[in-house]
């Protein structure tokens, strides 16, 4: 590629290779190109989520959301009707969807066939907002059907009363679609103020993975009308102090009782290297306390007090950070107690344990790397992220026992914990 605009980073380990660049609105690309694939997958995510609900505006003023906004907004980008999204991806054998969590919407397409029209028109999709009161009326009452299925799972129900728990005033604490008495207040003019503020080329990253043109795929991002600029300064309280609330339960028609354990972090990583080194550091420490391969887990199985219903999870996003525990168990107290009695009690990691999980999630990564899909949905967040590519192995060689060890004291501190229990009550 001479003359080409792309820097080239190898992986001397996997073998593979990505194409970085910017865009001429200025976005950051990331491509693989590979005939190890017969579909290519492509991914645009906006830095834009469902916990940015307050914003500066240009004149410095503060613009303030209602909670689901960046939902909404992902739901009425597929309501056009000029480009008949659905049927037109269909005809081409395409898989189109989009995703909105707590920072993030993402939008994406894999396909085997008509790759430069796919990616036009996923391209097309998210650099414009064709809004109207008749469509937005329309898609608010879809969203509503979606958030009262979502609050009959005792899942969901009990996953959000957690972070109820965790935070009183970080966003966080609210479900990612909002309420139905929420999405009430979304109209046209605040789905077109966010649209404006966050859909712009230096707050997303592109990816694209498979067998693919380069130089094609850059002059049609080239060419891409989405608005130039950076997203707005955001405005988000820190709540890093105790939990709002210790601990709650809810009714709900469950077979079962189910715990949920959350810790909230206490500090927060500006340095996107740093957070990444922190969230691998606490997967190896989760996998070490609870993975199905560790004794501590199993011997807590034998017990009787946790069973294959058990998760673990760590969240982690520049405003916040959360370890939660989750199961059924027909004895809640009984299961807190050898659960917090394991993980806010220190335990020595040895050389042993950390080279076994270490594997394990090299493993993990590399299996990554055998769908195009998920590698592509890494490259674009390492892109809106600015990340380097390959990261992870290097990362990974670089976890010692004595920060894994670090991380129990700094994640399972019960004075930044609370508890939900979901009880058998509801209707």
């Amino acid at each position: 590629m001479s003359g080409s605009r792309f820097t080239t980073v190898d992986d001397p380990v996997l073998g593979e290779r990505v194409l970085c660049a910017t865009a001429r609105n200025g976005a950051s690309v990331r491509l693989l190109p590979t005939d190890r694939f017969r579909e290519v997958s492509a991914v645009v995510t906006f830095g834009y989520g469902s916990t940015d609900l307050g914003f500066r505006r240009a004149d410095g003023s503060l613009h303030t959301s209602p909670l689901g906004v960046a939902h909404f907004l992902e739901h009425e980008l597929f309501e056009d009707e000029d480009l008949h999204v659905f049927e037109r991806f269909g005809r081409r054998g395409a898989r189109v969807n989009a995703m909105t969590g707590f920072a993030r919407t993402t939008y994406y397409v894999q396909c085997s066939r008509d790759i430069d029209d796919n990616l036009a028109d996923l391209l097309r999709l998210v650099a414009r907002a064709h809004l109207s009161d008749a469509r937005v009326e329309k898609e608010r009452g879809i969203i509503a059907q979606e958030l009262r299925m979502y609050e009959d799972g005792p899942e969901y129900r009990g996953f959000f009363a957690l972070l109820a728990a965790l935070w009183g005033e970080h966003p966080v604490r609210h479900p990612v679609g909002g309420t139905v008495e929420s999405i009430g207040a979304i109209d046209v003019a605040e789905l077109d103020a966010c649209y404006r503020a966050f859909y712009r080329a230096g707050n997303c990253g592109v990816a694209i993975a498979g067998p693919l043109d380069p130089e094609r795929v850059l002059l049609a991002l080239d060419e891409w009308p989405l608005a130039h600029g950076e997203a707005p300064v955001r405005h988000c309280p820190a709540d890093l102090g105790p939990p709002s609330q210790r601990r709650s339960d809810l009714a709900m028609a469950v077979a079962r009782p189910r715990l949920l354990l959350g810790w909230k972090e206490g500090a927060l990583l500006a340095d996107v290297e740093a957070r990444a080194m922190r969230e691998l550091e606490t997967k190896v420490l989760l996998d070490r306390l609870l993975g199905p391969a560790s004794e501590l887990r199993e011997t807590l199985a034998a017990r009787g007090v946790i069973d294959d219903s058990l998760s673990i999870s760590y969240l982690s996003e520049p405003t916040f950070g959360v370890g939660v525990v989750a199961c059924e168990t027909d004895d809640p107290a009984a299961t807190e107690a050898a659960l917090r009695g394991l993980l806010e009690t220190p335990i020595a990691v040895d050389d042993e344990q950390l080279e076994r999980v270490r594997r394990k999630q090299l493993g993990g990564y590399v299996r990554t790397l055998d769908a195009v899909q998920s590698m592509a949905f890494g490259l674009a967040e390492e892109a809106l992220e600015g990340v380097p590519p390959f990261r992870a192995v290097p990362r990974m060689a670089a976890v010692t026992r004595e920060r894994v060890e670090a991380r129990q004291r700094e994640l399972f501190d019960p004075a930044a914990s609370a508890t939900v229990v979901v009880r058998s009550g509801g209707s």
